[in-house]
């Protein structure tokens, strides 16, 4: 850390020198810390250096804050010098880019002089030099005015401008009409309307500069009327950038609204890492799946959704600007949904639990050893936390979180929320192991029947069960292997291992969610009576309708009664099967996106005997690969360079 400051200071000899104003500062974090200390101090964070006084500790026992000393940093340190800094850092001039030229001022530039015939006259400025830079002589004024075709001029007038190098215009002399041989410039307007360049030509021998508000009626006289950028323009004829594009105009983009959202105030998410020590071990004793809360702590905000702001062209036409889209804060049990709908509180003492898209807060059950014969089987309206095993023939339901301590045998568990067995599930081929609203996460799944609507996540691994997931399979481990069994899941698989070199029957299926499915065949199976109903609807009311026109006269009350009745029908059936339209459409699209997202991931090896099966195309395996990605391509299964995992390190693993 030392080093480091001495690199962006120049010497360590310096750093004393480089704190004025300090403040003490206690937090729960390094960042809370440095944000406290820059609104009490005023100043950007860029702009601060701290030391860490006594160092904290996040725990949710006992929890230790961070105590450290801010200071701010001089302002002749504020901004190093680039190129000095990177040789430092042992980077040559990687630094240094044209991108960031703009925002670094050199030390040293040698001053320059310009000339500017205007109609107003003619001027000569002379710009001073920086650091060691040379200053413009008289000589070369002469020279500029020369090229300029300036024959006429007061000399002392020039020579004044070169001795006080002020960098401000001064006339020394009148201009001389020369139509011919003035500056110009194109105007192109891109086909949106919302941005408009110029192109200036340089004046020729005697001929006139363009003033900013020439530039401005050219653009006006192409229909431009708001939006021009003078400030750019003047920088460009200034700097002399001729045949350059310029950007001189810009029009008023929309500003969509943004969406509202749910700020949760709370954990939804089961972050945890499977920490492994030197034997390869892991405790699961401390992955902090539980989220606790109090009466009337806030559990979720509404953050309302922004209204647009409509946008406008150069040429003064309105673009229109979309809305924010509106969310529900659903309530769900134990929670207080204020009357503006807009925060969530607990109402009781208990766990979060997070399904089909609300907060609820459930009590916990808790047994102390085993789920046998001394408890009988457990079915509870909220989590349930087992110390034990649960033993066989054994069935534990839960509205909420089951955490067993021990292992999982011949048994079933139900649950509405996440299922985490830390020993593993031993099934003998009768296990089943369910969650509507959660995901399972277990050290090993050996001969048991796994259904989830989340993520299944391993340690060890998936050896012959039948194991569906609506999102994820991760078997995440050191030794993590898939062998054998029916392996399902919507979005993907990884492992390090699948199938074995004794070329073991391993079927992995990507890429469609079999409840997804089955939603969409039953839609489709009530869109098919609806419309057979119907037809028979309009072909009833067809011959009624043709009955009262052939003979309105004998067309009586009742049957008149029943073509209304006839007709109402019709437009409640055909409402319905628009409806159902509409829900298969959406199906249909929701299925296409995760088609898009079904992947298998072998990490290390990929054996024969395997049976990848992506959306509507499956690959028989039939030699070994070694760090494969399956994808789907055109109706075919390809198999690629292998993707890393980007959300191992923060998704699926604990924090520290």
């Amino acid at each position: 850390m030392d080093r480091l400051k001495a690199a962006l200071i120049g010497s360590e000899e310096d750093i004393p020198d480089l704190v004025k104003d300090r403040v003490e500062v206690v937090g729960l974090s390094i960042a809370s810390c440095l944000n406290r200390a820059a609104s009490h101090l005023g100043k950007d964070l860029s702009h601060l250096d701290y030391e860490i006084l006594e160092r904290g500790k996040q725990s949710f026992l006992n929890p230790k804050p961070f105590r450290i000393l801010v200071s701010v940093l001089a302002p002749q340190h504020q901004f190093a010098d680039l190129e000095e800094f990177s040789m430092k850092l042992g980077v040559g001039d990687r630094l240094l880019s044209e991108d960031l030229d703009q925002y670094v001022t050199p030390k040293h530039r040698d001053g320059r002089v310009l000339v500017k015939v205007y109609k107003s006259g003619i001027y000569v400025i002379v710009f001073p030099p920086l650091g060691d830079g040379r200053s413009v002589s008289e000589e070369e004024a002469m020279l500029k005015l020369e090229k300029r075709g300036v024959m006429s001029f007061d000399q002392r007038g020039v020579q004044k401008a070169i001795k006080d190098q002020k960098g401000e215009p001064i006339k020394i002399g009148n201009y001389v009409a020369r139509p011919e041989a003035d500056s110009t410039c194109k105007v192109e307007i891109t086909p949106d309307e919302m941005k408009a360049y110029v192109k200036i030509t340089p004046p020729k021998s005697g001929g006139r500069d363009l003033e900013v508000q020439d530039v401005v009626n050219a653009l006006k006289s192409h229909g431009v009327v708001i939006g021009f950028n003078e400030d750019e323009i003047k920088k460009a004829l200034d700097d002399e950038m001729y045949m350059q594009e310029i950007l001189a105009a810009q029009g008023q983009p929309a500003k969509h609204g943004k969406d509202a959202y749910i700020d949760y105030k709370v954990n939804i998410k089961k972050d945890f890492e499977l920490e492994e020590d030197e034997a390869g071990k892991v405790d699961f004793k401390q992955m902090h799946l539980v989220e606790n809360v109090v009466v009337g702590q806030i559990l979720a905000e509404k953050v309302p959704a922004e209204r647009g702001v409509a946008g406008r062209t150069l040429l003064n036409r309105i673009v229109e600007a979309r809305d924010g889209k509106d969310v529900e804060l659903r309530q769900g049990r134990n929670t207080i949904l204020s009357e503006d709908r807009m925060r969530l509180t607990a109402e009781i003492n208990g766990q979060v639990v997070f399904s089909s898209g609300k907060i609820s807060v459930e009590p916990v059950y808790r047994v102390v050893g085993d789920v046998g014969p001394k408890t009988g089987n457990i079915m509870f309206l909220g989590s349930v936390v087992i110390g034990g095993n649960v033993l066989d023939n054994y069935e534990v339901k839960a509205a909420g979180n089951v955490e067993i301590g021990g292992s999982v045998q011949k048994a079933r568990i139900e649950a509405e929320g996440d299922v985490v067995v830390q020993a593993g599930i031993l099934g003998r081929e009768e296990a089943h192991i369910e969650s509507t609203g959660g995901s399972v996460y277990a050290k090993f799944i050996q001969n048991a029947t796994v259904v989830v609507t989340g993520d299944v996540v391993v340690q060890e691994g998936i050896l012959h069960s039948n194991v569906e997931a609506g999102g994820k399979i991760i078997c995440n481990g050191r030794r993590a292997q898939i062998v054998g069994g029916n392996i399902r899941a919507t979005k993907e698989v990884r492992a390090r291992t699948i199938g074995s070199q004794a070329y073991t029957a391993t079927e992995i299926t990507v890429g469609t969610d079999p409840r997804i499915l089955s939603q969409h065949e039953e839609l489709s199976k009530m869109l098919q009576e609806s419309e057979e109903q119907l037809r028979k609807g309009q072909k009833t009311m067809a011959t009624l309708q043709a009955r009262k026109k052939a003979d309105p006269e004998g067309f009586g009350l009742e049957q008149e009664s029943k073509l209304e009745e006839n007709e109402k029908e019709v437009a409640q059936l055909q409402e319905k099967s628009n409806e159902l339209k509409e829900e298969l459409s959406r199906l249909d699209e929701h299925m296409e996106e995760l088609g898009a997202e079904g992947k298998v991931h072998a990490e290390r090896e990929l054996h024969p005997g395997v049976v990848v099966t992506i959306r509507n195309a499956a690959q028989n395996i039939s030699d070994t690969y070694n760090g494969v990605t399956l994808t789907y391509d055109n109706g075919y299964v390809k198999i690629g360079k292998l993707e890393k995992d980007l959300e191992g390190s923060s998704r699926y693993n604990r924090r520290r």
